[in-house]
């Protein structure tokens, strides 16, 4: 797992879910804007992306954050996030959490 802040300030994770195939999830808040659909202010966005340096590529998918995990760190949640979706889709989670 290789982790960043973006642009805006946002905790990012980059992996690699199979040789040369990456994804990345970051934590974006929407606290006060009218993105904020579910209305728990933050939210886990999933994409596809070139390598761990690299930007979204496509369309992330969005997942709110509940109330009692914005106490959790942000790299925290990532991390579980990466190891929990790697583990059930039978991906090589050693891969993901080497990030090599």
């Amino acid at each position: 797992m290789h982790f960043r802040t973006d642009g805006r300030g946002q905790q990012v994770v980059a992996w690699e879910i199979s040789p040369g195939a990456w994804k990345m999830a970051w934590i974006q808040d929407r606290n006060g804007t009218d993105k904020d659909w579910a209305g728990t202010g933050l939210y886990l966005n999933v994409v596809r992306t070139e390598g761990p340096n690299s930007g979204p590529g496509g369309n992330a998918t969005d997942f709110p954050i509940g109330k009692h995990m914005q106490g959790v760190p942000q790299k925290q949640i990532l991390a579980t996030f990466v190891l929990t979706v790697s583990t059930m889709c039978g991906l090589d989670v050693s891969l993901a959490a080497s990030g090599n």
